[in-house]
């Protein structure tokens, strides 16, 4: 019994390390394709601001998986906040500019991927655990 229960720790330690190494590429990623000079100059497409959106709404989910002791709020103004510095260095890139549309768009990804993120692990999970734990009460 103790091996089984050592051996589902190693794999708990093994699943947290995996999605460290998802949030560090991930991360990183967004910062090679924010900071990467480009040819011509980007589109002000709607495309542009669903990319910011879509980005930040992953990103923020990530951030609270990893940090999971971080509240709601610090997870969105950590986001944020990494978006105002990727703004800021874009104004000293060639042909990217600091763009409060950019940032408006990743807060409001960061916004939805937190309620999001809350409706699934708290809402969902939650209740399933419940009904899980009652039922074995009840046998």
């Amino acid at each position: 019994m103790f091996f089984l229960r050592t051996w589902g720790l190693s794999k708990t330690i093994q699943m947290r390390k995996l999605i460290i190494c998802f949030y560090v590429l991930y991360v990183l990623i967004i910062t090679y394709f924010s900071l990467t000079p480009i040819e011509h100059k980007i589109s002000e497409g709607i495309w542009d601001k669903a990319s910011h959106f879509t980005a930040y709404l992953f990103l923020v989910m990530i951030v609270r998986r990893v940090h999971i002791r971080l509240s709601y709020l610090t997870c969105v103004i950590t986001c944020f906040s990494y978006s105002f510095v990727i703004e800021c260095i874009q104004y000293y890139i060639p042909n990217r500019q600091f763009e409060i549309l950019d940032m408006l768009a990743n807060l409001l990804g960061a916004i939805l991927g937190v309620v999001i993120y809350y409706l699934i692990t708290e809402k969902y999970f939650g209740r399933c655990s419940d009904i899980t734990v009652n039922t074995v009460k009840n046998l």
